[in-house]
């Protein structure tokens, strides 16, 4: 992820670093082959960077399934030791009373591991989302500016 932005900001230096043409409403001339080194080096990275995106994306999965699954484990434990509660008792009922409770903790602590799991998979998302956007724009605004310069006969 590093190195994508340590290009980028090459890529960014060599469009300010440019010659400036007078009176061309502020177009620079840029050593095109130094700037495509540099898309090709996003190129190469990216693949990496996506399976990587793609590797999260199914830990965040996994996580969520694991938090599903003890989630129901803790309900189903709960519900079981309920049932077992049959008799009506004073101690039945307070059996069954505190039963209740733990499962009424247990769908809590339940919907918080979902809860988490799910920020997590958001900000993992959003990040991933942010970074390839801006490498996006970054590319689209070299090719932009590669292709008025090839039309301008400056390369």
């Amino acid at each position: 992820m590093i190195e994508i932005f340590r290009i980028l900001d090459d890529m960014e230096s060599i469009l300010k670093d440019g010659k400036k043409l007078p009176l061309s409403s502020g177009k620079n001339i840029i050593d095109s082959g130094e700037f495509l080194e540099r898309i090709d080096r996003l190129r190469a990275i990216l693949p990496e960077e996506l399976e990587t995106a793609r590797l999260l994306i199914s830990e965040k999965e996994r996580i969520i399934k694991e938090a599903y699954q003890q989630a129901d484990q803790y309900v189903d434990e709960s519900r079981h030791k309920v049932a077992r509660m049959v008799d009506d008792s004073e101690i039945t009922r307070n059996a069954v009373k505190m039963a209740e409770e733990i499962v009424q903790r247990a769908e809590e602590v339940a919907a918080e591991v979902r809860r988490e799991a799910n920020q997590y998979a958001e900000q993992v998302l959003s990040h991933i989302e942010l970074v390839l956007h801006r490498t996006l724009e970054t590319i689209a605004s070299g090719k932009e500016e590669l292709r008025r310069e090839i039309e301008q006969g400056s390369i």
